[in-house]
């Protein structure tokens, strides 16, 4: 088994609201992968698999999204936790893409 030689940072950016470190992994036998962690909680979202180039915003959604109960609006795409009932009520009403039900509005996003 190979050994990790250099972690390089490849910077943070904010996906679906929340913020990703993304850092490149070099091994002893010249591989690279990239792993992916949230900053907020630490998480390793890449701990079943790593990318084998730099991922995209599309894919760490994916992962971010991958094994949570999230409600997606309909009208804006926004993501939330589906346990936090409260707030999802707070944005159907304070979305201008979705009416009163939760339902998109015709010709949002």
């Amino acid at each position: 088994m190979s050994r990790i030689v250099r972690e390089i940072d490849r910077g943070t950016r904010t996906v679906d609201g929340v913020q990703a470190q993304i850092t490149e992994v070099v091994w002893a036998d010249e591989g690279r992968n990239f792993e992916v962690h949230r900053t907020d909680i630490g998480d390793d979202l890449t701990e079943n698999g790593c990318f084998d180039t730099l991922p995209t915003d599309a894919q760490i959604t994916a992962l971010l999204r991958a094994g949570r109960n999230l409600w997606s609006c309909p009208g804006c795409g926004t993501s939330i936790d589906a346990s936090h009932s409260d707030l999802i009520v707070d944005h159907v009403r304070d979305c201008d893409l979705v009416n009163g039900a939760g339902q998109p509005l015709r010709g949002s996003r």
